[in-house]
């Protein structure tokens, strides 16, 4: 048949289509030879398919992105730009473009349309900086696609003003996948955001000291339990702390969020918030670490050049209020690290600060295949029996998708209902799920304050039922007595043979 009769699409547009990365249809391809649409044609990039062929397989197979036409045309867009662009650059560059869109005015944004080509990068730079002062730290350096970047802007023209957040929020979810290992750790997959949120009920003052480009912030404040609330947060990147501002200025979010290092420079040093959410930098060295030797957030212990994850922990207890919460995300070498580490992780358990862990499956951030945990804080917890309060230990490693199988994502009825486990926790009720166990202190110390849930929920669900036992153990008797007469038939019938064989 010829290529002619076909609206040919590259692996790329696949993945497109389903709102996944090129890895995902790679693996989905080498899975089901015989199920994939076959290719229909060869580009400079690799096989081409048919789009319609294409199409009607994700519709079958389930994996067909249900977005809407105005998130669809910003992954188009960013496509479009990569053309001449990197990823790293059209990215902000795009966001630039959105925040544009959202906040100037007709006027200003109808200058930047008519822009001539040769003129294009003069006015949008001048526009921008007008609005957005940090907006050069976003704007790629050298020469810009202006084509491209004119072609973009039109689009966005056509689109839903009102949609521009949740085409931001379609943006930032591509980037994470399209970056993958190359510096997609300041993005976080919209589950676990929805996921860490959900247990930090936020309210008060919330604070942020990894803030990224800003998505826990925004999240925190369309969930707040009280308003108005207060939002702090600090990023040391520049780059992706003036993208925390563009995209705090579209979704409307009012913020402080500062530049700098939280260990060297802490913008926020007598800050104590009602809640502290963060998604760290994982397994972050300490240069520092040497200078900071009798820095005040060492309550547990004083962190080496390579215990960042429990730098991480200390900093967030710091900055958090009596009675307040913190969530932290943390790769799951923070559950059993040991030397300084571990032995800060001990104290802070002694402490009785450690109110729950929950143990996420691999493979949900784009950038890394490390499991992951959740960390809960709590400060101010009553003892119990004179020892510190127990712990809530929630396994979700082997948490699959609505298809069956493993999942990139977190379910939304998986984390309801894991919120409102926690939720009557707090409220003083044992859970009840086969995912869930309450680890007492003296469990924790049995196992050298190790805080992987798995330990302990391995021996929490050995339901014991005496009937039920005593029947079991009769039958297997019975089944020892029938092993044992086949064996010594067996062992007849051998020796039988052999003798023969003399």
């Amino acid at each position: 048949m010829p290529q002619a009769q076909f609206d040919l699409i590259s692996m790329a547009d696949i993945a497109r289509l389903a709102g996944q990365s090129r890895a995902t249809v790679g693996n989905w391809k080498s899975r089901n030879p015989e199920d994939f649409p076959p290719e229909r044609g060869r580009g400079s990039r690799g096989p081409l398919y048919d789009r319609a062929e294409v199409t009607a397989w994700l519709e079958a197979t389930n994996r067909l992105d249900k977005r809407s036409a105005e998130v669809a045309a910003v992954w188009h867009l960013a496509d479009q730009l990569r053309d001449g662009m990197r990823t790293e650059d059209t990215m902000p560059l795009l966001l630039l473009l959105l925040a544009l869109r959202a906040k100037a005015p007709g006027s200003e944004w109808q200058r930047i349309q008519e822009a001539e080509p040769n003129e294009l990068a003069t006015t949008l730079r001048t526009s921008a900086d007008a609005l957005f002062p940090f907006a050069e730290e976003v704007i790629p350096q050298g020469h810009l696609p202006a084509q491209s970047v004119a072609r973009a802007i039109a689009t966005l023209s056509s689109l839903d003003r009102s949609r521009v957040g949740a085409m931001a929020d379609a943006l930032l979810e591509q980037a994470a996948k399209a970056l993958d290992h190359r510096g997609g750790e300041f993005l976080s997959p919209p589950s676990v955001r929805r996921l860490v949120v959900s247990i930090a009920d936020p309210t008060g003052t919330v604070y942020n000291p990894a803030a990224g480009v800003g998505q826990l912030v925004i999240d925190a404040a369309a969930n707040a339990t009280s308003k108005p609330v207060h939002l702090v947060g600090q990023e040391i990147n520049r780059r992706t702390w003036a993208m925390a501002q563009l995209n705090l200025a579209i979704h409307d979010v009012e913020a402080d969020v500062a530049l700098g290092d939280v260990f060297g420079d802490d913008h926020f040093p007598q800050l104590l918030a009602d809640r502290v959410i963060s998604v760290p930098p994982w397994g972050q060295k300490l240069p520092l670490a040497d200078v900071l030797t009798e820095d005040p957030r060492w309550v547990w212990g004083e962190p080496g050049p390579n215990d960042g994850n429990a730098a991480w922990v200390q900093h967030c207890l710091a900055h958090l209020a009596d009675g307040g919460r913190a969530v932290l995300v943390l790769p799951n070498g923070a559950l059993f690290e040991s030397g300084r580490a571990g032995r800060i992780r001990q104290r802070i358990v002694k402490a009785g600060l450690l109110d729950a862990v929950l143990a996420l499956p691999p493979g949900l951030f784009a950038w890394t295949a490390l499991p992951c945990a959740v960390l809960v804080f709590t400060k101010g917890r009553p003892n119990v029996g004179g020892k510190p309060a127990p712990t809530l230990m929630v396994d979700l490693t082997e948490s699959t998708s609505e298809q069956g199988g493993r999942s990139s994502t977190l379910d939304s009825d998986l984390i309801d209902e894991v919120a409102e486990l926690y939720r009557r926790w707090v409220g003083g009720q044992q859970p009840t799920a086969e995912y869930a166990a309450v680890a007492a202190f003296d469990d924790l110390a049995a196992n050298d304050f190790v805080i992987d849930p798995g330990r302990y929920l391995s021996v929490a669900h050995v339901w014991l039922d005496i009937d039920e036992a005593t029947l079991t153990r009769s039958e297997l008797a019975d089944r020892l007595v029938s092993l044992t007469e086949a064996s010594r038939d067996a062992d007849a019938k051998l020796q039988a043979i052999l003798g023969a064989r003399r």
